[in-house]
């Protein structure tokens, strides 16, 4: 399942990180082809609700799944975060999701919560492949998403309110969430998770390094959107993020970069 997996995630489908007006109507987009029927709820309903697009959408990282081929967007996921700077102090899934007790878990800042996962039902068909390996494939991909802003923002703690089966996905993939409260009802039974950054990053790196690097090298490659959105986010610093560093490493040690030197405390020496 991994050489089908690197093959569609490079090739046929393609993650890309929301930074134009353009782009957050397609996360809107998506999520309303998901949410509608999921929730029950009419899109004007979802709209009102702050489902489509809300506050907390305006302090994260959005990410969309599109298939090359169609150039249509199947999917999304939304990287929630909390540094000093932001207007929103407490995570959705404490907010919305009334998750209680976990204070102690989020005093190193930033944090960021993992959550707004939808990937569309209608999806292109391959031979190979059943509907089910192929959605479990592509919500792979989401995760890949997220593990690459966690290489290029050093968060503490990645936290996530899930569904059963979306853990049971992620736990065959060696992503390792620990529960740290009671399942909560929120639109169905669900359940709050957390990892510290570095498991998570050590847990996936045979699983998802290849992938990863794929696109952090195309992202040193054509960077000016990427810095234009950074520079734009009234949350976050150009010294916030790695990408010079990694960047960097990939002219140093080419795609053999072990991307693990990353997780070091220590700066790296740009100058050298």
């Amino acid at each position: 399942m991994f050489k089908e997996a690197l093959h569609l995630l490079t090739q046929e489908y393609s993650l890309i990180l929301a930074t134009t007006e353009k782009d957050f109507q397609a996360v809107k987009e998506v999520r309303k082809e998901v949410f509608s029927p999921k929730y029950a709820m009419s899109p004007e309903l979802l709209e009102s609700k702050g489902y489509l697009f809300s506050q907390d959408d305006k302090q994260s990282f959005l990410y969309l799944l599109r298939h090359n081929a169609t150039n249509r967007y199947v999917g999304t996921v939304r990287v929630f975060f909390i540094n000093e700077h932001t207007a929103v102090q407490k995570m959705p899934m404490q907010k919305d999701g009334n998750v209680q007790g976990i204070e102690h878990f989020i005093q190193k800042l930033p944090i960021v919560e993992i959550s707004r996962g939808a990937l569309v039902k209608d999806l292109p068909q391959y031979e190979n492949l059943s509907a089910l390996q192929l959605r479990t494939i592509l919500t792979y991909g989401l995760m890949v998403a997220t593990r690459i802003n966690f290489i290029l923002y050093s968060y503490s703690m990645v936290f996530s309110i899930m569904e059963p089966s979306l853990h049971r996905i992620l736990k065959r993939q060696g992503v390792n969430f620990e529960q740290i409260g009671e399942a909560v009802e929120y639109y169905g039974i669900r359940t709050p998770f957390a990892i510290e950054r570095k498991k998570l990053l050590r847990d996936t790196e045979e699983s998802m390094s290849q992938i990863t690097k794929f696109y952090l090298k195309e992202l040193c490659q054509n960077p000016e959107n990427f810095w234009q959105f950074i520079n734009n986010n009234p949350y976050l610093e150009r010294s916030d993020i790695q990408l010079d560093r990694i960047c960097q490493l990939f002219k140093e040690h080419g795609d053999d970069v072990d991307l693990s030197i990353l997780l070091d405390d220590q700066k790296v020496d740009l100058t050298a």
